[in-house]
């Protein structure tokens, strides 16, 4: 098996249910990288948010991050695909209108928020941006700056509240499901499998070359993108469903498992 590029969700996948990552996973980076293969995390969360996590190799990387959005092989920036502006105003504005719905607008200096009152927005927010701004009114940061992502926050009820009322939003936007707690609106057709192509142009190398890891709906198409898709044994029935093979799950080091016994490398 011919892997050069091996590309893993976040949340649910890399990491625990503790959100930690595995002690393994660095070491097996390097030992990776001697063999000539790279390693992207593919997340949701904003590029400055992951390069913190992984700051110790942060430019040995490269990065799909804002759901493939935003795509970085190091510090450098490969691809921003900024949303229209109208796009933007209209769910910032259709967000306002929902009662527990807070929005975030990603930017490439980081992401952009106005509501600083609900603890449980801020406490998740900050999980997932490290850079963040706060704003007194999002209408002007939408009007004026280019986004490609509003990030929709709603606790425990992004499937059943906040996704409905954006679906209208399905012919202008890509609209994904992300989580339990949160909607992703981008360009349309804009997704972490759309970022593997971008990876694959700027590397030289085919989608059979690739291999990924996901747990949720947001990794859909990152795992159709691929020569080897593995869904996590705790994730979505419908990603199960497309998956080439099933991984053991997050809480188990399922990807830093799969990967040493898939290419034989030893620990």
């Amino acid at each position: 098996m011919s892997i050069k590029l091996i590309a893993a969700d976040m949340d649910g996948t890399l990491l625990s249910s503790e959100r930690k990552l595995s002690p393994d996973l660095f070491p097996l980076i390097g030992q990776l990288r001697r063999q000539g293969i790279r390693f992207a995390p593919a997340s949701g969360r904003q590029y400055y948010n992951l390069r913190e996590m992984f700051a110790p190799i942060a430019d040995e990387l490269v990065y799909i991050s804002e759901n493939g959005a935003m795509v970085c092989d190091g510090a450098a920036i490969i691809s921003f695909d900024e949303m229209p502006r109208d796009e933007v105003v209209r769910a910032v504005e259709t967000a306002r209108a929902l009662p527990g719905v807070s929005a975030i607008l990603a930017c490439r200096e980081g992401g952009f928020y106005e509501n600083k009152d609900d603890e449980v927005f801020l406490t998740h927010m900050a999980h997932y941006y490290a850079r963040r701004h706060y704003v007194p009114d999002l209408l002007a940061v939408a009007r004026s700056e280019p986004v490609c992502k509003v990030a929709l926050f709603c606790a425990g009820h992004a499937e059943d509240h906040a996704l409905p009322a954006f679906r209208a939003f399905e012919g202008t936007s890509q609209v994904a499901l992300s989580g339990a707690d949160w909607v992703d609106l981008m360009r349309p057709g804009m997704n972490k499998g759309v970022a593997i192509g971008a990876l694959c142009e700027n590397m030289g190398i085919t989608p059979a070359e690739c291999m990924a890891f996901g747990d949720y709906l947001n990794d859909l198409e990152l795992l159709r993108a691929v020569g080897e898709s593995y869904a996590m044994a705790n994730g979505h029935a419908q990603l199960k469903a497309v998956a080439k093979h099933i991984a053991p799950a997050n809480d188990e080091d399922g990807v830093c498992r799969t990967i040493r016994r898939v290419l034989r490398i030893e620990g």
